[in-house]
């Protein structure tokens, strides 16, 4: 958590310098640095690398964008930098794990790409903080291509799911529901304990029970 907040604090800071991009990498190789050092010193802001890890919300390839000042042309620059190295990329113009810009200043995310045959989803998890009360600790199963929900009653719904671009994703008839993975420590009778949590990005009309997130919690 310090370590969000210092970035947070740091990039306030930045904002009061000339326009700048601050570049996160997370276990990229040899070669993909060398092709990023080479395409970042062609576009045209200055650039500093951060130590800081890439959120585990954000995608593969992101950039974020300043709140106050949208730099066009530098921003299609650093897109095209990504989808030269092979990414799909997501542009965020809202404030997200508490990273935010200001003053043209643009965050550069890149880390090696998740595929989904790495990623495995728990057995069984439980529902929680849903939107609607009534809706939480509801059982939901997963096995390698299907979510299976246990409703109030014990009626149960299967919907087809997979993992894209560091979401799970959860798909019902003509659209789906995307969650980012987290493992925040919980407050158990037994004290803290580990989690996996799927916390869900946004609300969907109906089915309300797609308004929940997913958590298992470890007691060993």
């Amino acid at each position: 958590m310090k370590r969000i907040i210092s970035a947070a604090i740091f990039l306030i800071l930045a904002g009061c310098q000339q326009a700048t991009v601050y570049v996160y990498t997370e276990n990229l190789d040899q070669s993909k640095l060398q092709s990023l050092e080479q395409a970042l010193n062609k576009q045209s802001l200055p650039y500093e690398y951060t130590q800081l890890p890439v959120p585990r919300e954000f995608a593969d390839a992101t950039l974020m964008l300043s709140s106050d000042k949208i730099l066009t042309h530098e921003t299609e620059q650093l897109a095209e930098i990504m989808q030269g190295l092979g990414y799909e990329v997501e542009i965020k113009y809202t404030t997200d794990a508490n990273h935010f810009y200001n003053h043209g200043n643009i965050g550069f995310y890149l880390k090696a790409k998740n595929t989904t045959t790495n990623f495995t989803m728990p057995a069984r998890v439980l529902t929680t903080g849903c939107v609607e009360d009534k809706y939480n600790d509801l059982v939901v199963t997963f096995s390698d291509k299907q979510a299976h929900f246990t409703l109030a009653g014990g009626s149960k719904v299967t919907l087809d799911w997979e993992y894209l671009y560091g979401h799970l994703v959860i798909y019902y008839k003509n659209y789906s529901q995307s969650y980012s993975h987290l493992t925040p420590e919980v407050s158990t009778p037994f004290g803290m304990k580990p989690s996996d949590t799927y916390r869900y990005t946004a609300r969907v009309n109906s089915p309300s029970w797609l308004n929940c997130s997913f958590q298992i919690v470890y007691m060993d």
